[in-house]
C-alpha cells in the first residue's frame, strides 16, 4: 500500500501543466476585453486592461466568461497556438422607461440587498493595483496581494457602514515611483479605495432619464443618464448602467461616470486641485452561500492640477483595479497594514519568486516599459521602489 501511495503522489507532481496566454477581444470593435473569467473546476484567472491573460492548469477543460458576452466552453488543445480570442456581444434591446413604484427597479434592488449581501464579517483573498500617470507619463506601479476582512460589504438606512470596516494583512508587494521635485501625488488608502469600489449609482426617479432592456433569460440592464435640465443647471453629468439579476434583483455590475466640470478647486500652498471624472465598474458574483460578493472592480480618476504662481496645468490620472478569491473562507487575518495609509507609504518586501509566477494581473505593456525605465541605473529620475 505504501508503495502504491508513493507512485500515486510522483504522478501528481509529474502531472503536465496546460498553459495559454491570449488577448481576448470584442468579437464586433476588436476591442481588449478587461476582467474576463478564465477557469476550469482547477484554475483561476482574468484578463487585464490589454485584454492579456495568463492560465496554467492541470485540467484541459477552458471556461472563458464576460457578463453580457456569450459564455466560451473550450479546452487547451482547441486554443493552442490562438493569439487572439475573440467573444460576442449579447444583443440588448433597450426601450425607455417611466420609474413608477409598480417599475421601480432601484426600490426593487433596495428591498432586497439584505438578503443578497453580507452584513456579516467575511474574509477573501485580493490583489490590488494603482497606476498613477502624469500628462500620459507613468508616475508610480504599484501591486499589492493579502487577506481582507470586511465587517459588511455595502451601507443601507438600518445598517450604515461601520467605523471600521476593513483589516488587512500583506502577502507580497512590488512598487515602483518617480519622485516628483514639487509635488506628490497621494495615492488612496485601503478604505478609500475599498469603499469607491462599492459605490452604486443613485437612481432617483426626478433626476434620471432611464433606459431598461434584456441581456438574457436571467439578466437584465438599466441604463440611466442625468437629465438634461440638470446637466445646465449644475455642469455635472452622471451616466451609467446597472445588470441586474432578473430572479432576485441582485446587481451583478455597476457602471459609473461621474463628471462635475464646475466643481470647486480646492486649495494646498501654490496650488490648486480637482477631482473632475471618476469611473467605478464593478462586477459581483454570487458564492455557494448565496451572498453576493465584489469580485472585480475599477476605479478610474483624473486630477487637474493647477500652479498658481505659474498657471501651468497639469493632469493626473490614476486607476485602482481590485480582484478577489476564497470569499467567505476562514483565512484566519493577522492584520500587518494600516488601512488608513497612503498604500504607497506601507512598506513590504519584494518577493521575486512570488510576482514571476503569479497571473491573477498581468502586468500592461506600457506598465512592463515602466519598470524597465525604473530599474535602469542610467535613468535621470529618482526612484522608488522595493524591487531591489
Amino acid at each position: 500500500m505504501r508503495l502504491f501511495l508513493f507512485f500515486v503522489l510522483i504522478s501528481e507532481v509529474l502531472f503536465a501543466q496546460n498553459q495559454l496566454q491570449a488577448v481576448i477581444l470584442d468579437s464586433a470593435t476588436k476591442a481588449p476585453l478587461e476582467f474576463v473569467d478564465v477557469y476550469n473546476h482547477y484554475n483561476y484567472t482574468s484578463t487585464n486592461a490589454d485584454g492579456s491573460f495568463l492560465f496554467t492548469s492541470e485540467g484541459d477543460s477552458v471556461f472563458i466568461k464576460h457578463l453580457g458576452y456569450k459564455p466560451l466552453r473550450t479546452t487547451f488543445n482547441k486554443l493552442y497556438n490562438k493569439e487572439n480570442i475573440f467573444l460576442v456581444e449579447e444583443t440588448i434591446v433597450l426601450d425607455a422607461v417611466v420609474l413608477t413604484k409598480k417599475n421601480d427597479v432601484y426600490s426593487r434592488i433596495v428591498k432586497s440587498i439584505e438578503s443578497n449581501y453580507p452584513f456579516f464579517p467575511y474574509e477573501e483573498r485580493f490583489t490590488l493595483r494603482a497606476f498613477l500617470k502624469k500628462n500620459d507619463s507613468v508616475l508610480k506601479l504599484q501591486d499589492l496581494t493579502g487577506k481582507l476582512k470586511r465587517k459588511q460589504l455595502f451601507a443601507t438606512k438600518e445598517h450604515s457602514m461601520p467605523r471600521r470596516n476593513y483589516e488587512v494583512e500583506l502577502s507580497n508587494m512590488r512598487k515602483a515611483g518617480i519622485k516628483e521635485e514639487d509635488i506628490e501625488f497621494m495615492l488612496g488608502d485601503f478604505t478609500k479605495i475599498l469603499d469607491w469600489c462599492i459605490l452604486h449609482a443613485p437612481l432617483k426617479k426626478d433626476k434620471y432619464d432611464v433606459k431598461s432592456g434584456v441581456i438574457n433569460d436571467t439578466v437584465s440592464i438599466v441604463e440611466f443618464t442625468v437629465k438634461d435640465s440638470i446637466v445646465k443647471a449644475t455642469n455635472s453629468n452622471n451616466s451609467g448602467y446597472l445588470k441586474i439579476n432578473t430572479e432576485n434583483n441582485a446587481i451583478l455590475e455597476n457602471y459609473l461616470v461621474l463628471e462635475r466640470d464646475s466643481v470647486d478647486y480646492e486649495k494646498s500652498g501654490p496650488y490648486r486641485y480637482r477631482t473632475n471624472f471618476m469611473k467605478i465598474n464593478a462586477f459581483f458574483e454570487q458564492a455557494t452561500n448565496k451572498k453576493y460578493f465584489l469580485k472585480n472592480a475599477k476605479v478610474e480618476a483624473v486630477l487637474e492640477v493647477i500652479n498658481i504662481e505659474t498657471s501651468k496645468k497639469d493632469i493626473y490620472s490614476c486607476s485602482y483595479i481590485l480582484t478577489t478569491q476564497d470569499n467567505f473562507k476562514e483565512l484566519n487575518i493577522k492584520k500587518n497594514a494600516s488601512v488608513k495609509k497612503d498604500i504607497f507609504k506601507l512598506k513590504y518586501p519584494y518577493n521575486s519568486v512570488f510576482w514571476e509566477k503569479q497571473n491573477q494581473l498581468l502586468l500592461t505593456n506600457e506598465m512592463l516599459d515602466f519598470l524597465k525605465t525604473v530599474n535602469d541605473e542610467n535613468n535621470e529620475y529618482r526612484a522608488i521602489s522595493n524591487l531591489n
